[in-house]
């Protein structure tokens, strides 16, 4: 994980902690469903990170592996 994926997710995560504080201070309908739906947002970018982050940690873990692989012979 680099050190710009960590401050676009801290970004993202106070983004999703100000659609909470939307949805639960809202008057409105559309207020309320924008509040859940940026906190949504915040949920599924974050997770994504996550993910790209685990497979980039999976294919340096395996890079070692498959050059070594071909080069005893």
């Amino acid at each position: 994980m680099t050190f710009g994926d960590i401050v676009v997710g801290l970004f993202v995560a106070a983004l999703g902690l100000v659609g909470l504080v939307l949805a639960a201070g809202a008057l409105d309908q559309e207020m309320y469903l924008f509040g859940l739906s940026l906190f949504g947002f915040a949920v599924a970018f974050i997770w994504g990170q996550m993910l790209k982050s685990m497979k980039r940690a999976e294919a340096a873990r395996a890079a070692p592996a498959r050059s070594g692989a071909g080069s005893h012979g």
